[in-house]
């Protein structure tokens, strides 16, 4: 098996996802309309626990902060939703589907990867601008002293000549 970078399967996200394949692939043998949408409301309710047993840098996405996960996971969240419901309506292999996660959950970690690779040119540039800024003022002000220093020089010149 492929090694995941992101996802850290639990055994009970394996138990969770084959047992709702098994509703999918059930859901053909019933004609009842109560039982069609009794099983509906099981696809759903498996597909949000399947969702919400992945565990990403050992935080489950159930009890993830939910700063935590608006800032990494929130945009993927259909995506991730859309993955579950077509891997397990077509009774993908759960080895499979654990990678295709994984994939999915690697882009998410790019895009904050770029968002704080952004956050630190961002403070390196106002860092390196506040530096010229400080240095230029250090200029002005030394500059400022030598013209009152030589404004200073020509009235002691003046006063002196006046004498």
């Amino acid at each position: 098996m492929e090694e995941l970078k992101y996802l850290n399967p639990t055994e009970l996200l394996e138990k969770i996802y084959d047992t709702l394949c098994s509703e999918y692939e059930d859901e053909a043998h019933y004609d009842d309309e109560k039982d069609k949408q009794d099983i509906e409301v099981t696809k759903r309710r498996l597909t949000k626990k399947v969702f919400n047993e992945f565990v990403v840098d050992d935080e489950y996405f159930l009890t993830m902060d939910s700063k935590t996960f608006k800032e990494r996971y929130h945009l993927y969240e259909k995506d991730l939703l859309k993955m579950i419901t077509g891997c397990s309506k077509n009774g993908v292999p759960y080895e499979k589907f654990i990678i295709i996660i994984d994939d999915l959950l690697a882009s998410a970690n790019h895009r904050l990867n770029a968002f704080e690779q952004l956050e630190e040119e961002i403070t390196r540039i106002k860092a390196e601008k506040e530096q010229e800024e400080g240095t230029e003022e250090v200029e002005e002000v030394e500059e400022v002293e030598e013209e009152k220093g030589e404004e200073g020089a020509a009235a002691v010149e003046e006063e002196n000549e006046g004498e």
